[in-house]
């Protein structure tokens, strides 16, 4: 009798484990590259592309971008405006619900505005920074009333498009939101099962998300990020089978290396941000605008676009990019290109190289050499610094450079400030004849070097609340005129970003204007397995 038993018992074992296998053997997994490790979770407080490609798959942001750039309310039902856009209602979708089956509220909205302005943290500042909180209300489960201390026709835009909801269950009790490790609790289509620093995430499937495919929600079951050292690793994991898609846009090399195979679909959107240098207003020389003058008239965007990027972009010549046709059409340019030119302002304003080692020294003595700090995992960046540093020369300026990883830059560069000059790519510049203040306002978080006036802030401020289009074009050519003259940091050019996906296993894959790509939830919903 036992024997038997023995044998029922053991019988029962394998068929649960044959019903697990199968189950597992159901799970639709999906595998993606990413050419650097991300920062962390708590994307609201750090600025790192990597993260907030993962976690915007989870906390998605209400505000979405379509294919020909225009943003639409998302996972936000509506935002309506009163006249002089001073308050806005914004409702949420009723069907909105964290990954627990917990539904997502008005007061989860609310919070995460009021939140993060009194902390300071992230971008809140820059797109919460005008909400009147002793007047704003919740006006039911799904609907926030935001009142504005001065008008903003662009609020929601910019407010919902950059910043997710916080969870107010989560994050009301957290008092140091800077060191904070979010759980990864989800809204969107996923959240996070699984976060293994500087190796790999993997995302599961929110059961409760129906916002996609007919109410079933997400066709991907899990998604697995894997981190490799460059883009070299990444694009040869691809070509292993070890990935199904890259997250991040390829340099022209790989892509030339990618497109003779006719299984990996190759999609190519503009930037609608662009590469630049900053000037950070911590160091004494670069305080100098004739420093910061000579430094722009030796960058050679042409040579930067046709050999660092082999044509894949498009120079900026403009403080605005060119993506934007109808706002740099009175084309307000900065300096061009000339480094005998650089080094005759430089000579006139009393720098010269006085020990004959080629570089020009301040009349204190001090040389104009600067470090200038970038991600080496950036596309193209050799190339780049390469020119950079040759065009500098020229004129008597030394260029140190200093490769960091992401983690370093962002300690460094938009948290730390302790920099002299920085080379990065803005992923997105958005709505720009009234979000500009996000990256040049005083104390703004994307105003990292510290360039610091009142003049800009001014013309800044009111093309937030000008409600008639054409004035706001004309204070922004006022705008346009004042940076030239006074070039706080020197843009460069617009990339042509261009991803890979391998189509072998899946498809579905489109990507729309915006830093996630085929990654970007609205679109990767749709990937289904073949």
């Amino acid at each position: 009798m036992k024997k038997v038993l023995s044998l029922v018992l053991a019988l029962c074992v394998l068929l649960s484990v044959a019903v697990v296998a199968s189950a597992e053997s159901e799970i639709v997994s999906i595998n993606v590259g990413l050419n650097s490790a991300p920062v962390g979770t708590n994307i609201w407080y750090q600025n790192d592309l990597n993260s907030a490609t993962i976690v915007y798959l989870c906390c998605t942001p209400l505000v979405a971008m379509d294919e020909n750039g225009v943003k639409y309310n998302y996972l936000s039902e509506s935002a309506e405006a009163n006249e002089d856009c001073t308050e806005w209602t914004v409702k949420l979708r009723e069907e909105l619900t964290w990954n627990d089956g917990t539904p997502v509220t008005a007061s989860d909205l609310l919070f995460t505005a009021r939140y993060g302005t009194e902390h300071h943290i992230g971008f809140f500042d820059s797109y919460y920074g005008l909400v009147d909180f002793e007047n704003s209300k919740v006006i039911d489960d799904q609907t926030v009333l935001f009142k504005l201390t001065s008008g903003n026709v662009n609020f929601w835009q910019g407010a919902g498009y950059w910043i997710p909801i916080m969870r107010e269950s989560e994050w009301k009790d957290v008092e140091d939101p800077t060191t904070y490790e979010y759980s990864g609790a989800g809204y969107g289509p996923y959240y996070i099962k699984e976060w293994v620093d500087g190796e790999y995430v993997v995302l599961e499937r929110n059961p409760y998300f129906t916002l996609a495919n007919d109410g079933k929600g997400a066709n991907i079951d899990q998604i697995v990020f894997r981190v490799y050292t460059d883009e070299n690793a990444m694009v040869l994991a691809l070509q292993n089978g070890e990935i199904d898609v890259c997250a991040n846009f390829l340099s022209a090399s790989s892509v030339s290396q990618l497109s003779a195979d006719p299984k990996y679909q190759i999609s190519s959107v503009p930037s609608l941000g662009y590469a630049l240098m900053t000037f950070s207003q911590t160091n004494a020389l670069l305080q100098d605008v004739n420093v910061r003058k000579a430094i722009a008239m030796c960058s050679n965007r042409d040579a930067l676009v046709a050999i660092a990027f082999a044509g894949a972009a498009t120079p900026m010549y403009n403080p605005i990019s060119p993506v934007y046709s109808e706002f740099v059409a009175s084309d307000i340019r900065q300096p061009a290109y000339d480094p005998a030119a650089a080094a005759e302002l430089l000579a006139g304003a009393g720098y010269a190289d006085t020990n004959g080692d080629g570089i020009l020294e301040a009349a204190d003595g001090t040389p104009l050499s600067f470090k200038i700090t970038y991600k080496s995992t950036l596309a193209n960046v050799d190339g780049v610094m390469s020119i950079l540093k040759s065009g500098c020369a020229e004129a008597g300026i030394e260029l140190v450079l200093q490769p960091v990883d992401a983690a370093t830059f962002s300690a460094n560069v938009t948290q730390g400030h302790t920099y002299d000059i920085s080379y990065s790519s803005w992923g997105t510049i958005d709505d720009v004849d009234t979000t500009l203040l996000t990256c040049f306002g005083i104390g703004q978080t994307l105003n990292f070097m510290e360039f610091n006036s009142e003049e800009q802030e001014a013309l800044l401020t009111a093309m937030q609340s000008e409600t008639d289009y054409e004035a706001r074009v004309e204070l922004l050519n006022q705008w346009q005129t004042w940076f030239v003259e006074n070039l706080p940091c020197c843009h460069l050019l617009v990339p042509n970003n261009t991803y890979a996906a391998n189509t072998e296993n899946f498809e579905g894959w489109s990507i729309v204007y915006g830093n996630s790509a085929y990654m970007a939830a609205a679109q990767f919903v749709n990937v289904k397995a073949k």
